[in-house]
C-alpha cells in the first residue's frame, strides 16, 4: 500500500474518531441536560409545596380555627372530593399533586401565591443540592406560554437556559410555575467533567498519533528517496575506481603498453591509485558505521605527517582530469605525532580530493604544517570555487552537500568522516571560505 493511501486512511480514521467523540460528548450532554430538567421539576415541586404549606399555616393561624386545617389530605373541607387511590388507578404522587392544586386554588382566593418566596425556597434547595447556577421562577400561561410574573428580571439575556416542565396550578390550565436555570455551565461541567476531560485527552492523543504517523510516513518517504540516491552514489563512487582499474589492467595486457616502460609504470600507478581510492571509500563507510555503533577504535602509532602528505602529493598531482599544483610548507622535515595513520591519510586525501573536485581546470593547493608546543596545526588552502556563507555551518553534517551549481558525485559523508576522525584524535577542524576565491581548512591535532 502506498504512503498516499495510508495517509488517506489515517485522515478518514481520525475524522471518524473525532466525530464519534463529538457525538458521545453531545449525547452525554443531552443526558445531563435531561437529568437537570428532571431535577428542576423536583426542586420546583418541593419549593411550591413549601410555599403552599406556609400559606396554609398562615391561613389557619389567621382564622384561629384549630379544628379546621387544610392540608393535602383535606384541602377544601367538606367540598373536597374524596379520592380513593384504588378506584382512580393513580399513584400517590399524582393524588398529592391534585390535592396541592385544590389547596392552592382555595388559598389563592384569600392569599395569593408568592413568587419571591418560592424563589427564596428554591435558592436554598439548590444550595442544599450543591447546584451552583443562577435561576428564576416564572408564572406562565400554559396555553400561550405568556409570562405572567417573574421572580427576577431576565432582560440582561442569557446564553443558555434549562427550563423545568410547567407545573400546573389549576385544572383549567390558566397558570403554571416554571423554574429556569440560567447558564448552568458549572453544573454541567461538574457532571460531565470526567467524560469531557477523557474525550479531550483521547482526541489530543489521537491527533498527536496522527501527526506522528504523518511525520513518520514523510520521513520514511524521504529516507526511501535518500536511500536510493545514496546507494546510487555509492555504486557510482565504487564503480569509478573499478572501471579505471579495469581499463588499466586491460591496457597492460596489450604488448605495446606492457613493453613500454613509461606507459607500464603509469598504468600501474593509476591502478594503484584506483585501488587506494576504492579502499579509502569503503574504509570511510565502514568507519562511520563503527562510529555510530560505538565500535571505532583508533590504532595509534607514531606517524610522520610530512611523509604522509608527500605520499598524498604523488597520488594527486598525476590527476588526468585537471592541472593540480600542490605546494607544501613544513616547519620541520619530520613532524611526528601519535595517531592512526590510515585514518588520517583518508581524512587528508578527502580534503585534497574535495579541493580538486570543487575547482576549475586549474587548482593550487597549499598544505602547511605548523608545530606548536603540544599541538600540530595543518592548513589545507585551495583556489577552488569556495563555499557559500550560508552553507559553511552545515558542511560537516552527515549527508550534507553544498549546492553551488556544480554537479559533483558523492554522498555527503566525506567531511563528516573527516570531522569525526579528527575529533576522535582529540583535535578540531574549522574552515574559512569565500565564494569564488577558495577554502582554507584548519586542523589542530595533539602530538600525543
Amino acid at each position: 500500500m502506498s504512503t498516499k493511501n495510508i495517509s488517506y486512511i489515517a485522515i478518514i480514521s481520525i475524522m471518524f474518531i473525532l466525530l464519534t467523540q463529538g457525538y458521545l460528548v453531545y449525547d452525554y450532554f443531552q443526558t445531563v441536560r435531561f437529568a437537570l430538567i428532571r431535577e428542576s421539576d423536583a426542586i420546583l415541586k418541593e419549593a411550591f409545596r413549601n410555599e403552599l404549606n406556609q400559606r396554609n399555616t398562615y391561613y389557619v393561624n389567621s382564622m384561629q380555627q384549630d379544628s379546621i386545617k387544610f392540608d393535602r389530605n383535606d384541602a377544601a373541607g367538606e367540598n373536597v372530593m374524596d379520592f380513593d387511590m384504588r378506584k382512580t388507578g393513580m399513584d400517590e404522587e399524582s393524588i398529592l399533586n391534585k390535592l396541592d392544586i385544590m389547596l392552592h386554588v382555595f388559598l389563592s382566593e384569600l392569599i395569593p401565591i408568592d413568587i419571591q418566596k418560592i424563589d427564596s425556597v428554591t435558592g436554598q434547595i439548590l444550595i442544599n443540592r450543591n447546584i451552583n447556577s443562577e435561576y428564576l421562577i416564572q408564572l406562565v400561561n400554559p396555553k400561550n406560554n405568556e409570562v405572567l410574573a417573574s421572580s427576577k428580571d431576565l432582560s440582561g439575556g442569557s446564553f443558555f437556559v434549562i427550563p423545568s416542565q410547567l407545573y400546573p396550578l389549576d385544572f383549567e390550565e390558566k397558570e403554571a410555575l416554571q423554574l429556569i436555570l440560567i447558564n448552568p455551565f458549572s453544573e454541567i461541567m461538574k457532571r460531565m467533567g470526567l467524560m469531557l476531560f477523557g474525550s479531550i485527552i483521547f482526541s489530543i492523543i489521537s491527533l498527536l498519533a496522527f501527526r506522528f504517523l504523518i511525520q513518520t510516513l514523510a520521513k520514511q518517504k524521504k529516507l526511501v528517496k535518500f536511500k536510493n540516491e545514496f546507494l546510487s552514489n555509492i555504486a557510482h563512487e565504487l564503480k569509478r575506481p573499478v572501471a579505471s582499474l579495469i581499463v588499466n589492467l586491460d591496457c597492460l595486457k596489450e604488448p605495446d603498453f606492457y613493453n613500454n616502460e613509461r606507459m607500464r609504470e603509469m598504468m600501474l600507478n593509476n591502478s594503484l591509485n584506483s585501488l587506494t581510492e576504492l579502499n579509502g571509500t569503503i574504509s570511510m563507510i565502514v568507519g562511520l558505521a563503527k562510529v555510530e555503533e560505538g565500535l571505532l577504535v583508533l590504532n595509534k602509532l607514531p606517524v610522520n605527517l610530512v611523509k604522509l602528505i608527500e605520499d598524498l602529493k604523488n597520488r594527486f598531482v598525476s590527476s588526468p582530469a585537471k592541472r593540480v599544483t600542490l605546494n607544501m610548507h613544513f616547519d620541520s622535515p619530520e613532524v611526528i605525532i601519535s595517531a592512526d595513520g590510515l585514518m588520517l591519510t583518508q581524512c587528508f586525501a578527502n580534503l585534497i580530493d574535495n579541493s580538486i573536485k570543487y575547482s576549475k581546470q586549474e587548482v593550487t593547493i597549499d598544505i602547511s604544517v605548523l608545530v606548536h608546543a603540544t599541538t600540530v596545526e595543518l592548513n589545507f588552502k585551495d583556489t577552488g570555487i569556495g563555499i557559500p556563507a550560508d552553507k559553511i555551518d552545515n558542511i560537516f553534517e552527515k549527508y550534507s552537500r553544498v549546492d553551488n551549481n556544480v554537479k559533483m558525485n558523492g554522498f555527503g559523508i566525506g567531511l563528516n568522516y573527516v570531522k569525526t576522525i579528527i575529533e576522535k584524535h582529540g583535535g578540531t577542524i574549522g574552515v574559512i571560505s569565500e565564494l569564488g576565491v577558495g577554502s582554507d581548512f584548519t586542523i589542530v591535532l595533539p602530538k600525543k
